[in-house]
């Protein structure tokens, strides 16, 4: 067994709080990828809203399209707020309060029908996207899936009307998606009638004009010999003594319409009864949460895509260079046709974990991050390529182009940086697999009483690794694309045994084998989504020419995933991160920038 330090074993400790809120022996379809099973049974049939909630939706983007077309997304970007105005029409047409049940004054909306609003508010404007997701999506979430009666009764009334707008504090200065090693601290009072909380947030979007905010603080638990940080949750509002406000915003890069407040916590007294959820259980409700603001957050990344697409296309009808329609050259088509399979499989993926959510799937973890991890990559291509099919007129500021760039840029870094979510889903999807290879090799240590348990495993591998994962029927357009998916998680699942073989504890630490790993079960998992709606289509939908061009976009991006797929498998154990990590660590003993730029007198 190996020997921890008190540091290692505090940060041990700190990771399984991070997973707790993975329910045990519940296995969902992008864990299953991990063990070979592929699992289509479980995203199939792809989930679409009934018939009276679709309408419903429809009627309320109907209420909010006049809104929205007074909305000057630009103006936003210069003034550097979201009109109060805008949002009072807003929250008066329900959209503040959709996701909030009906006893609450919300609109009892599922979870598909707020990411079909917000996917339409990002399209138009993203710093209203982020406003009205930071208010709905995060800031009042944990109170709706983890307060009290006597709590929602106290606020969500006022929250779901947009007479008040809710926050979620988690970012500190030295804490961004390190959510188990917050700073802020809570101490329980002696007579035990409320919390003094110290600390400071920043980042906080809404925070500055927030009337209810869910703040995440640590606070000691257990004996003297036992005792450990826990973090909790506390509904916090700005009237309580000691709460302060740092700074109202920041100047940004993009969103510039939204506000991040900064707040300071001294010795401020948060009541007993203002606890979310259980004492010490804070980060489950933050995981809780984010699961949520993910999935929406693909759904703003989804509507920025299609309107970046869309202008795209446009301009490259329109422009003429060479004597001729710069439509009609390869280069420029390679880049609309990668857009468009993109924003198709953006689409897809965010609209099955929707599904997900509303269903109450018990496990959602690495399929929302997924979701956030996709989504917010592709936005990020497809901004840049529009506006490079936009040449020099994409660069000036008229169009609004260089404004869609700059707001698509902060997806990939909220809610989890692209790199703590890569190595996130590598390590969180590997766990199981990890854990089931150990207790093989321990029990092979003693096979005579243990041969029983160890025919199972070899029989589950076999079945799973070894002759491959089976699948529905399909239609006869998908099954291609299917064979493709069940032969590539079978490879998928024999190369993860290798490297855990070969790794073993190490594979912490390998974070160039992680970014490959979680690369290809990303795009495993968007195949999935992709051919899951495509089937939804084949058998829902009349013929026409939308359904052949759908199949044409969604049957090239599996091809192109396929490809991406094999050369993420292939590069485990064939590439050169040895050189890599030589040269940053090069640099990085370098001293200071100047040193990089040091000549020898020779150039």
């Amino acid at each position: 067994m190996p020997t921890f330090t008190r540091q290692d074993q505090e940060q041990f400790e700190k990771a399984q709080d991070l997973l707790e809120g993975a329910a045990p022996g519940q296995v969902g379809f992008v864990k299953s990828l991990f063990f070979g099973r592929l699992r289509l049974d479980q995203i199939t049939p792809y989930p679409v809203q009934d018939a009276i909630e679709a309408q419903r939706t429809d009627d309320l983007l109907r209420t909010i399209e006049p809104i929205l077309s007074e909305l000057n997304p630009d103006e936003v970007d210069a003034r550097q707020e979201v009109p109060r105005a805008i949002i009072d029409r807003l929250a008066a047409a329900g959209v503040l309060g959709m996701t909030v049940p009906v006893q609450y004054g919300g609109g009892g909306f599922s979870h598909t029908a707020y990411c079909r609003v917000l996917e339409r508010i990002s399209a138009r404007c993203a710093s209203t996207a982020v406003v009205v997701g930071a208010h709905q999506s995060i800031g009042l979430k944990a109170l709706v899936l983890m307060g009290n009666e006597q709590q929602k009764l106290q606020f969500l009334p006022d929250l779901a009307a947009g007479r008040k707008l809710a926050a979620f504090c988690l970012s500190e200065p030295e804490v961004g998606s390190d959510a188990a090693n917050v700073q802020t601290t809570a101490r329980r009072s002696e007579d035990g009638s409320h919390f003094i909380l110290n600390g400071t947030k920043r980042y906080a979007t809404n925070a500055a004009i927030a009337g209810m905010m869910t703040v995440m603080a640590k606070s000691r638990i257990g004996s003297n010999g036992t005792s450990r940080d826990k973090v909790s949750a506390f509904i916090v509002t700005p009237d309580l003594p000691g709460f302060n406000i740092v700074s109202h915003n920041r100047d940004k890069c993009g969103v510039r319409g939204s506000w991040q407040a900064t707040l300071q916590f001294n010795d401020m007294k948060v009541p007993a009864d203002r606890v979310l959820g259980e004492f010490g259980r804070g980060l489950k409700v933050a995981l809780s949460v984010l699961d949520y603001g993910r999935c929406t957050l693909s759904a703003g990344c989804v509507g920025g895509a299609k309107a970046a697409l869309a202008l795209a296309t446009e301009h490259v009808r329109n422009r003429r260079q060479f004597g001729r329609s710069i439509s009609e050259f390869g280069l420029v088509k390679q880049k609309l046709a990668r857009m468009a399979e993109t924003t198709f499989a953006m689409d897809a993926i965010t609209y099955l974990c929707a599904g997900m959510v509303d269903r109450h799937e018990p496990d959602l973890m690495l399929e929302t991050a997924m979701a956030k991890l996709f989504c917010s990559e592709g936005l990020w291509q497809i901004a840049d390529d529009t506006l490079q099919l936009w040449g020099g007129e994409g660069y000036m500021r008229e169009h609004g182009i260089e404004r869609m760039l700059r707001d698509a840029r902060i997806n990939r870094i909220v809610e989890g940086t692209t790199e703590v979510m890569t190595a996130f889903v590598a390590l969180v999807g590997m766990k199981g697999v990890g854990e089931e290879l150990e207790n093989v090799m321990r029990l092979a240590r003693h096979p005579l009483g243990n041969f029983g348990r160890l025919a199972q495993f070899a029989h589950q591998q076999w079945d799973d690794v070894v002759i491959g994962p089976a699948h529905p029927h399909l239609a006869d357009e998908l099954t291609a694309e299917g064979h493709a998916l069940a032969r590539l998680t079978h490879q998928f699942a024999r190369h993860i045994l290798k490297v855990l073989r070969i790794h073993r504890q190490s594979i912490i630490e390998k974070q160039l084998l992680q970014q490959r790993l979680s690369w290809a079960a990303i795009d495993l998992f968007a195949m999935g989504a992709v051919i899951s709606k495509l089937q939804m289509q084949l058998t829902t939908a009349p013929a026409s020419l939308q359904l052949q061009r759908d199949l044409l976009i969604g049957k090239s991006f599996c091809r192109h995933a396929c490809e991406r797929i094999n050369q993420h498998l292939h590069t485990l154990f064939v590439n050169t991160d040895d050189q890599i990590i030589a040269v940053a660590d090069a640099v990085l003993a370098m001293g200071s920038p100047s040193a990089v730029h040091a000549t020898d007198g020779t150039g």
